[in-house]
């Protein structure tokens, strides 16, 4: 081996190994809004010494996951209808709509033909209930559009909330009777896309993020009041 020496990473590796496993355990639902985070108890369980574990912690009470005061203990975050209704939908609807402005023009064929796999991926997991991986198609369609900008700053801030919407998907599609009509709500706009009509494709975007978000929520349908984003 030539004389070139890679940076030492394992302190960091475990950090985010932690992090990825207390994280995937949020987003699945086996650790439940409310439930208390214990360093001492995560320890002896990982087998690991309790600094890359409080590390670990910090990152998602970063990432919104988990939220935890001096002194006290640290508990799984909250979700609240609130949170959902007064700043995820319109973050989204911002974000999301302007992107597609910016995205559709540049669509061809195989854009398009992604978008319909992403389709296909949320109708198969769908009738398997197999709700991880329904999440995982639905937001990929979803950040497909927001790449496909290619405008830096709105990636930036879907990265920023990629994660709150992640664990808002796996609550939302846990809440569905049938799982497997989630890809149905993403057909209406997919098919508006393809016309190329910008407009009515961004018209279309908000009404689908308005109404998928309040129908699991149990709140009434209602359309974007005036002057959201279109």
């Amino acid at each position: 081996m030539s004389s070139y020496r890679f940076t030492e990473q394992k302190a960091v590796s475990l950090r985010h190994r932690i992090a990825d496993d207390i994280r995937r355990a949020i987003l699945e639902g086996k650790l439940k809004p409310g439930d208390r985070l214990l360093e001492l108890e995560m320890s002896k369980q990982m087998g690991v010494s309790r600094g890359p574990i409080r590390e670990a912690l910090r990152v998602l009470e970063q990432e919104g996951l988990l939220h935890s005061q001096p002194f006290k203990e640290t508990v799984v975050a909250e979700f609240s209808t609130e949170e959902v209704v007064h700043v995820l939908i319109p973050i989204r609807l911002t974000v999301e709509t302007y992107a597609l402005r910016k995205a559709l023009p540049l669509f061809g064929e195989q854009d398009f033909a992604y978008l319909e796999q992403c389709l296909q991926g949320m109708r198969e997991s769908g009738e398997k209930n197999d709700v991880a991986k329904l999440v995982e198609n639905d937001l990929a369609f979803h950040e497909y559009i927001v790449v496909k900008s290619q405008v830096v700053n709105l990636m930036n801030i879907w990265s920023s909330i990629y994660t709150r919407i992640r664990m808002h998907f796996y609550m939302q599609d846990q809440k569905y009777e049938d799982i497997t009509k989630v890809w149905e709500q993403h057909q209406p706009l997919l098919d508006t896309m393809r016309t190329g009509n910008v407009e009515l494709a961004c018209a279309e975007l908000s009404r689908h993020i308005y109404d998928t978000n309040l129908l699991s929520l149990g709140l009434p349908v209602r359309k974007p009041e005036s002057g959201t984003p279109q």
